[in-house]
């Protein structure tokens, strides 16, 4: 199959590749359209402020875990990379009343049952599956989509203890998932957060990540993750070209021959691997043809498989001073605004200041973001071609929750300054994100998840990898698709 590999895209699953191709004895270099690598996993420096992009909570912080292990190989984990792991997966507060999805399941419990024993049954339920989710872990080591029978039973067996709550919750909305409650404040913390038609197992599995303590943050944020990926691929013999988006792909005989730049460069290889937006490589640049049958699906179906998409603020805090602010996110009732075309009540906000490399007390930042869909984009979309009227809208919004925010805390009135706005469409332009998602496809109520194969049918010498490749997406599943993808270019014949 030849030794050299070339790789379209410097994310998390283009590096992923990268290092392991260099460490399977391949030569190889990547492409990247952008003048920075990392793709969606990103942050950038505002006013003498971090605004990091990506990382909420990074799953395989556990070193017992085989995914701590391809983090580690990857160079992004090691036992001397300080981790911080947020008491709690958020909060709310409400009319005085303050719930916790603690990391501490069964305090949470506690709380939670305290304030509402009316909804005892249905609490319990809640936490005990969250707790049985504690054994789901990202497969890294074969992809789901290329498992033989005996794997995939061997994988079921491994999460056997899921089952009852797959058996609750996975065919239910989150709208759903909240129907079963009756306290008013119960309802209004699990309506809050996600979209009211993704699947509740996404949910509950989620809070699972944090009671297993398999979510945390590694310091550096998403720069720093990024930046040590890109250490380790350089430091195994690879080569970053920036700048280059490829306009053209060049196929014969079942074979890409030669892969054009917008610098006009022909860029020759063995093998090549597509590491950015699936939806652009199909669709722009080679023939739909060559879909996957469960990628196509999801395309084709877009009323059940959503883009994770949002409109997004960032705030510096302008003082040093203490101001006693929750940790980590929070969502609040608030005065009624409007995000291209949808009232909200309800405002969701970060802290960060957990990484004083990042965020020292003079430089602390709040973000929020508004949950967006397809829809949403569309709006966003019809408004890009008029820059003034687009960077208008942003504003609004952003000034609407700058209000928001310093209402509900005081010590914030004239400390906050507007560091940037960011709408779908801005994920789109940075990384030709299909409907601007900065996640791939949450599957809707009624639809299954997805599972895409590396080998594109069709083409001997190309490969698919990305966190397109399953539903969900995210950055485990980016980077054991750059591992998936140079195992099965490694025994494709």
């Amino acid at each position: 199959m030849g030794k050299k590999v070339v790789i379209i895209g410097a994310g998390v699953s283009g590096l992923s590749a990268g290092i392991y191709a260099l460490q399977a004895g391949y030569s190889v270099e990547i492409y990247e359209k952008n003048k920075m690598p990392g793709g969606e996993c990103a942050g950038w420096n505002r006013q003498g402020y971090h605004i990091d992009n990506c990382i909420h909570f990074l799953v395989g912080c556990n070193k017992d875990e085989q995914l701590y292990k391809m983090w580690e190989n990857l160079g992004v984990l090691s036992d001397s990379l300080e981790i911080y792991r947020e008491p709690y997966f958020y909060c709310m507060e409400m009319d005085g009343v303050t719930l916790h999805l603690w990391r501490n399941l069964e305090k949470a419990r506690k709380e939670f049952l305290e304030l509402a024993p009316e909804d005892n049954k249905e609490l319990n339920l809640f936490f005990d599956c969250a707790k049985s989710l504690e054994c789901i872990k990202p497969p890294c080591d074969v992809s789901i989509a290329h498992m033989n029978l005996i794997q995939f039973i061997k994988l079921g067996m491994s999460m056997k203890d899921a089952n009852k709550a797959i058996k609750e919750y996975g065919k239910q909305s989150m709208e759903d998932f909240t129907n079963r409650f009756t306290n008013h404040y119960i309802r209004a913390i699990f309506k809050n957060y996600f979209n009211s038609n993704f699947i509740a197992l996404s949910f509950v599995a989620s809070y699972a990540f944090y009671t297993s303590n398999t979510a945390a943050i590694p310091q550096g944020g998403s720069v720093g993750l990024v930046s040590r990926m890109l250490a380790k691929f350089e430091s195994l013999g690879g080569k970053l070209h920036l700048g280059v988006n490829i306009e053209k792909i060049n196929i014969a005989d079942k074979q890409v021959v030669s892969i054009i730049g917008n610098n006009g460069k022909v860029i020759n290889s063995d093998n090549y691997i597509w590491c950015a937006d699936s939806h652009s490589l199909f669709y722009d640049l080679i023939d739909e043809g060559y879909l996957d049958k469960n990628l196509r699906y999801m395309y084709e179906n877009p009323e059940g498989y959503v883009s994770n998409t949002g409109y997004q603020v960032a705030f510096g805090i302008v003082t040093e001073a203490d101001l006693n602010l929750p940790e980590g996110s929070i969502i609040f009732p608030c005065d009624e605004y409007d995000v291209a075309g949808e009232t909200h009540n309800f405002c969701g906000m970060r802290v960060y200041d957990y990484d004083e490399t990042l965020f020292p007390m003079g430089k602390r930042v709040i973000q929020c973001n508004v949950l967006q869909n397809a829809e949403n984009y569309a709006y966003w979309f019809g408004l890009k071609d008029n820059k003034e009227k687009y960077n208008q809208e942003k504003q609004r919004i952003a000034e609407e929750l700058r209000l928001r925010v310093e209402k509900k805390f005081p010590q914030l009135e004239g400390k906050l300054i507007v560091l940037g706005t960011y709408s779908p469409v801005t994920f789109t332009t940075w990384c030709n994100a299909h409907k601007g998602g900065y996640m791939s496809f949450n599957p809707q109520k009624g639809y299954k998840s997805k599972y895409v194969k590396s080998i594109i049918k069709g083409i001997n010498n190309l490969y698919l990898a990305s966190q397109w490749i399953q539903t969900g997406g995210g950055l485990p599943i980016a980077a054991a698709s750059g591992k998936f993808a140079i195992d099965n270019m490694k025994s494709h014949r």
